[in-house]
């Protein structure tokens, strides 16, 4: 699994206003491959960060994705 480069692509966040240390926070939970408590933590945010750290690591590693999600494919509402 591709955890430095998951972690590496959602630091690239970190500077979002507000929500930078989410971002920061899932990156280090992801590459410590504590895996479930990141997907709980993702799951407990807003509806724009989370879609967003999900299309991250879906994209960076469909593997990670499944572990954490159950799922490789990211689905938008209405579509």
């Amino acid at each position: 699994m591709k955890l430095k480069t998951t972690r590496d692509n959602l630091l690239k966040y970190t500077k979002t206003p507000f929500d930078g240390q989410d971002y920061e926070t899932v990156a280090h939970l992801i590459a410590g491959n504590q895996l479930i408590a990141a997907a709980n933590f993702i799951d407990r945010l807003d509806t724009m960060v989370r879609d967003t750290m999900k299309i991250v690591i879906m994209n960076t590693c469909p593997k990670i994705s499944y572990e954490m999600f159950g799922t490789i494919e990211f689905y938008e509402g209405g579509q």
